[in-house]
């Protein structure tokens, strides 16, 4: 490689290479249609959401207003899981297939390369939760009228719900750079998500008094716990830490450990390229 095209490739900035990044993304037939079909899953669950409040509960289009709130937490956790296994597969499968490879052979700054890669997924994460919750939002007013609808409430919930998605793409992205493989890559997010909560929930139950309170502190670091509990606005008692900060918290701590073993494993990508 000659000296002034070195010079060409280091001077890119990380703006230009995210760009790339989206461009591919979105350029993606295969990958549109999985980011589609996660939309209309989380976009059914919030309005199945508002529907069954409507129906069963006594005060119907009055209950579906109150419920607004609820469907869209229902509705961004189904985005939120499902994306970050989708950026979690994506990212496993180009490690492996020679993709990151080649985009080192046009970005060779590690760092900028890796920071475009990760916010990729986050950038469409956010704009995916957005939409999903104005679809949610507006069944809410279509079946109990703006007037209804707890506006601060549902504010909050969208503000939470922009951190919290894109959070949990880049912990999917991350840890799928991080493990390489797909298939190892998932069985350990399933676990993460649903297999250890599932178990330390009925371990609650079976353990002795005094290890309950360990047994519940490690449900509540699980990462699954920690995106539902991002997302929640409701139920949080007066006084009390408020339930979405915990699990940001959280969520957040889970990136950061995850992104110092992402970032060293990338550090090693193609040196024998």
């Amino acid at each position: 490689m000659s000296q002034s095209l070195t010079q060409e490739l280091t001077r890119q900035s990380w703006s230009t290479v995210f760009k790339a990044e989206l461009r591919r993304h979105v350029s993606s037939r295969r990958y549109i249609i999985r980011v589609a079909l996660i939309a209309a899953a989380g976009a059914l669950v919030g309005l199945t959401t508002l529907a069954m409040f409507a129906y069963f509960d006594s005060e119907g289009a009055k209950a579906a207003g109150e419920a607004v709130t609820t469907a869209l937490e229902t509705a961004s956790g189904t985005v939120a899981i499902l994306l970050g296994l989708s950026a979690l597969g994506l990212a496993a499968r180009e490690t492996s297939d020679g993709t990151v490879v080649s985009s080192l052979l046009l970005v060779p700054d590690r760092t900028r390369l890796l920071a475009a890669r990760a916010s990729a997924p986050m950038a469409i994460a956010a704009v995916l939760a957005i939409v999903v919750a104005g679809v949610v939002a507006a069944g809410g007013v279509a079946m109990s009228g703006a007037g209804q609808i707890d506006w601060g409430l549902v504010s909050l919930s969208l503000l939470v719900t922009t951190v919290a998605v894109p959070l949990t793409a880049l912990l999917g992205f991350l840890t799928g750079t991080l493990v390489r493989r797909g298939a190892p890559a998932m069985a350990i997010a399933m676990g993460a998500l649903l297999v250890l909560p599932l178990a330390l929930s009925v371990a609650q139950f079976t353990v002795p008094a005094a290890l309950s309170p360990a047994v519940g502190a490690a449900l509540a670091a699980m990462p699954g716990v920690a995106i539902l509990q991002a997302l929640t606005v409701t139920g949080t008692e007066p006084g009390a830490v408020p339930v979405a900060l915990i699990g940001l918290g959280v969520l957040t701590a889970w990136v950061v450990i995850v992104a110092v073993g992402a970032k060293a494993q990338f550090r090693r990508e193609g040196h024998n390229a």
